[in-house]
């Protein structure tokens, strides 16, 4: 089977043309962001005095707010469809209320605005680059994405709250984390920026068979892929990402409960992480617990039976891991395909495999 796994995360573009008869020699590559890229777009446009106007795909927000923020500050307007305008914000009156125009007619495009396209996913750009070494993406069987998202959460609920509920409901009827991978047709309705993701693919390669997935999920299941932790029993899982730190534990790659915090919050205090961790494995620690401590909370799965760290292999990726380093805690890097920046286009691809 031919996948092309594609991890959107808020920093990098993480690509892996996986073609099973030599997983080492598949291609791979790690670019911009496409959020960055976007934020850089529109950084341009204010040196350039420009009025904006933007459409196209949700994508992640993180690289476009605060220039679209500076953008509406320096005086210039930005115009957006109400697609687009989900990138920022899953409400669009609150993205109203920055000073951002929401065009209901896509095809009302005023005169001299500069025009950004927003995509998460764009395989011509990537297709016409690999065709100079001989490569055909329109040959792939799949196309596996993973995105951040919270899914649009009812109003007076956090958004990251709501994802966690999404996520255990999800597991509740089956702990398996592939589960946790939908094909097109399977996306629920409240992951927006999924949904879109897989429409866009759709668009662009009709015949292609379509996996979706959050990007913490994908990355926990790639942490999974790594050597060391194939013939582990009990796993615990971590993915510190640039906002938020999603940890999980797994017996029998089954997924028996996880965590959420905030990044930064960690980081100012690693020694929490040790507290956080040792706790969450002895059923000790509470949904109640982790929220008044500013996290997003926890939820544990009937499989779950109280772990200690001795009979725990710990496994730890995302882009701020290294505050692991601060810790007392014995783990290891995950490093499947020798890289950690595979680890999240290698969850990609397994869930594919026991999809598909």
């Amino acid at each position: 089977m031919k996948i092309l796994a594609l991890d959107v995360g808020a920093g990098t573009l993480d690509i892996l043309l996986y073609d099973e008869v030599n997983l080492e020699n598949s291609i791979k590559m790690v670019l911009p962001s496409p959020t960055k890229v976007y934020g850089w777009m529109v950084e341009e446009a204010t040196k350039q005095k420009l009025d904006l106007y933007i459409k196209g795909d949700i994508i992640g927000g993180s690289g476009l707010k605060n220039p679209i923020k500076n953008h509406l500050k320096k005086g210039f307007k930005v115009w957006m469809t109400k697609n687009a305008a989900y990138s920022l914000r899953n409400h669009l009156d609150e993205v109203e209320a920055w000073g951002i125009k929401i065009v209901e007619d896509e095809k009302i495009i005023p005169e001299k605005f500069k025009i950004l396209e927003l995509r998460d996913v764009n395989l011509k750009i990537l297709g016409d680059f690999l065709l100079n070494f001989g490569v055909k993406v329109s040959d792939v069987e799949v196309v596996a994405v993973a995105v951040q998202d919270s899914g649009v959460a009812p109003k007076g609920m956090e958004n990251r709250r709501f994802r966690l509920l999404k996520i255990r409901e999800i597991l509740e009827s089956n702990p398996k984390i592939e589960n946790l991978a939908f094909k097109d047709v399977e996306v629920p309705p409240v992951f927006l920026r999924m949904k879109n993701v897989a429409q866009t693919v759709k668009t662009q390669l009709p015949q292609t068979k379509i996996l979706v997935m959050d990007t913490a999920p994908a990355a926990i299941l790639g942490c999974l892929k790594d050597p060391k932790m194939e013939e582990a029993e009990n796993v615990l899982a971590v993915n510190v990402g640039n906002a938020h730190t999603l940890v999980a534990l797994i017996k029998n790659e089954e997924i028996c409960g996880m965590v959420e915090h905030h990044t930064r919050m960690l980081k100012l205090k690693p020694e929490k992480i040790g507290w956080l961790i040792k706790e969450f494995l002895t059923g000790k620690l509470t949904d109640e617990n982790v929220r008044l401590d500013g996290g997003h909370g926890l939820f544990y799965l009937q499989n779950f039976k109280p772990q200690t760290l001795e009979k725990t292999k710990i496994v730890v990726t995302g882009p701020n891991r290294k505050i692991f380093c601060k810790t007392n805690l014995k783990f290891d890097f995950a490093t499947p395909l020798g890289d950690v920046m595979m680890t999240g286009t290698i969850g990609l691809v397994e869930a594919a495999k026991r999809k598909f």
